[in-house]
């Protein structure tokens, strides 16, 4: 339930009880404008964070209905640079076993950490 809510600024707060709360009602609204966006376009693509901040709201956007994730392309957002890839604490990792891996998204882009620069 939230419990406050409030402006800082031009900044919308909302105060939740729980994190499970906080992270429902974000996918609920991320959810919303996945199905606005997909109306008018023939693909989104989306941006994921990975963090244990992030695990409510990454379970939650996996079970909203009615959202036509074939047309969506999910990035990868950051990484630990150094851990081999199967590593259990890598980001791309846990964002495969908690939301790549369970949405029939049309493609996912990890971030390569090996790569040369320059």
């Amino acid at each position: 339930m939230m419990i406050q809510e409030f402006l800082k600024d031009q900044l919308k707060v909302k105060i939740y009880s729980t994190r499970r709360e906080m992270g429902n009602s974000a996918a609920a609204m991320a959810a919303h404008c996945l199905r606005e966006l997909l109306q008018h376009k023939d693909e989104v693509n989306i941006i994921f964070a990975a963090a244990a901040s992030k695990l409510e709201f990454l379970e939650a956007i996996a079970l909203e209905e009615d959202i036509a994730w074939s047309r969506v392309n999910a990035f990868h957002m950051h990484e630990y640079t150094g851990l081999p890839v199967g590593h259990p604490q890598r980001f791309g990792n846990l964002l495969n076993e908690k939301i790549f891996s369970k949405l029939p998204l049309k493609k996912v882009y990890y971030l390569n950490d090996s790569a040369e620069n320059g």
